[in-house]
């Protein structure tokens, strides 16, 4: 059975970002379906597969705020992009957002079953000037394992000892089948992400599929469901239910 903890040193040491936030009646329906949304869009998580998706969002984490709730408010922004791409390093706005640098969230996410057991820690550098999470979902329901949450201002610089690098680690079995994901929410000057990975000690590397393949027990890139709009479509109704409710 997968496990994750986290351990984030975290630092604000640039001029922060507007912070811009907004009363979010969140229903529990809405709340379930948000990860199980990953799920169906990512396809079959036994698969090893990528994906990078930005939004338009102002939103600013808040002190309360899960891992649902943070995709939730990505998944009701209007779509820049959605890529499924070879590997999460240097997924940058200038490629991947169309240009744009400012009022966006960004989802990262990565599915595969497990072929080598023991301990990962993954290693993120990123700018999330409005905070984010990072996430570990059952790769068959789609609940969350584990996840954590911060409401900091992170800028690593490009620099992998910046105490701004957010880490993760995760314990898992052979044939797990997992999917991980952050997501960050930018207010300004959104740059580059990158996520890398050691697997039981090992050096680095950046998290992509030739890195990976070793440790993963199915390689091929699975193409989008057709079930993930039909589950945005409940999303969406039950996010409109909570808003008129809270109204």
């Amino acid at each position: 059975m997968a496990r994750m903890g986290m351990n984030m040193i975290l630092r604000s040491d640039r001029l922060p970002c507007p912070r811009a936030t907004a009363p979010r009646p969140v229903s529990r329906t809405a709340s379930w379906l948000a990860p199980l949304a990953i799920m169906l869009f990512a396809g079959n998580a036994d698969a090893l597969s990528f994906r990078a998706d930005f939004v338009s969002s102002n939103y600013q984490t808040q002190t309360g705020d899960t891992f649902s709730d943070l995709l939730l408010e990505h998944q009701s922004g209007s779509l820049i992009r959605s890529t499924v791409t070879t590997g999460l390093d240097n997924i940058s706005t200038a490629v991947y957002a169309a240009g744009v640098t400012s009022n966006y969230s960004i989802l990262l996410t990565t599915s595969f079953q497990v072929a080598v057991a023991g301990t990962y820690t993954f290693q993120v550098g990123t700018d999330w000037g409005r905070g984010g999470a990072a996430a570990l979902l059952d790769g068959t329901t789609g609940s969350v394992l584990s996840e954590q949450v911060t409401t900091d201002d992170l800028w690593w610089n490009n620099n992998w000892s910046n105490p701004d690098v957010f880490t993760t680690t995760a314990t898992f079995a052979v044939g797990d089948s997992v999917t991980l994901a952050w997501v960050g929410f930018e207010g300004c000057c959104g740059g580059s992400s990158t996520i890398r990975f050691s697997a039981n000690g090992s050096v680095y590397q950046n998290l992509n599929a030739t890195s990976f393949q070793p440790y993963s027990a199915i390689t091929p890139i699975p193409e989008p469901s057709t079930a993930f709009l039909s589950c945005l479509g409940l999303i969406g109704l039950a996010w409109v239910g909570g808003r008129k409710r809270g109204a």
